[in-house]
């Protein structure tokens, strides 16, 4: 199940550049300008592209977009079809929809808070509120199996408990502030369909893709999962059917690039 826990060794990553969603769409479009990373890291450095006042600050934005984007997490798609997405004209709320899932894969912290500690909470009979203190609580928990946790200092435990909590109010799974209530997002469909393209593209079988877990990251079940392949259908996007258990699944377009350019634009 993709809510075990994590057996590897966690790192603090996100206190260093959070979420990152403009800088990201920024990066990423002028990656399409160059399609090499130190050309990239030029552009974005010497010309100032993210409005920082430090080069270090930028520094830490990049190396969070490296990480996230540019070294390939399973099931996800390329860079390179991040990037065009963030290029299309497509809802801000999409776009950061499709962000999202590479910033869980690229930190394994924030991707098993996620599964562990605020999943439960929207889909069974715990509490939807979810504070800094509960985000401590479970990094406390954590660090029992996970010994590099034992030794974040304090600091910066809250830094990264704080910007959790950041990361779920700009994605749309907490309310903004001052409430800690957590809300379940409202899953656009062409961030759906951006990643269903690219399961169908790397051969999953339909009965692979309905029980992909990438979908535990936005909290969908079979039911909501249904009607988005529905609204995918009715734009043109794929072709879709299901007769008891028997479901067909088949794109309209041979690649992500082919529909975000043919498909979403038009």
């Amino acid at each position: 199940m993709s809510d075990k826990p994590f057996t590897g060794v966690y790192k603090a990553d996100l206190q260093h550049a959070g979420t990152a969603i403009p800088e990201s769409i920024t990066i990423l479009s002028e990656y399409l300008k160059h399609r090499d990373w130190k050309q990239l890291r030029d552009s974005v450095l010497k010309r100032n592209l993210l409005k920082k006042r430090s080069s270090v600050t930028a520094s830490n934005f990049l190396r969070a977009v490296r990480r996230r984007f540019f070294v390939h997490h399973s099931p996800l798609p390329s860079a390179d079809s991040v990037a065009y997405a963030m290029m299309v004209n497509m809802p801000p709320v999409a776009k950061a929809q499709i962000l999202y899932p590479y910033v869980c894969k690229a930190d394994a912290l924030v991707e098993q808070a996620i599964l562990r500690l605020v999943k439960p909470r929207l889909e069974g009979s715990f509490s939807t509120d979810l504070t800094k203190e509960d985000v401590v609580n479970f990094l406390r928990e954590e660090s029992s199996a996970h010994p590099e946790l034992q030794s974040w200092a304090n600091s910066l435990t809250m830094r990264w408990a704080r910007g959790f909590l950041a990361l779920l109010r700009n994605f749309g799974i907490m309310e903004p502030s001052p409430s800690h209530r957590l809300s379940m997002p409202l899953v656009r469909v062409e961030a759906f369909t951006f990643f269903l393209l690219g399961l169908l593209q790397s051969g999953f079988s339909a009965v692979k893709i309905m029980n992909n877990p990438l979908w535990d990251l936005y909290f969908l079940k079979s039911p909501e999962i249904g009607r988005l392949l529905v609204g995918a259908q009715a734009r043109g996007w794929i072709y879709y059917s299901k007769a008891g258990n028997v479901v067909e699944l088949k794109p309209r377009y041979t690649s992500i690039g082919e529909w975000l350019k043919n498909g979403l634009e038009h």
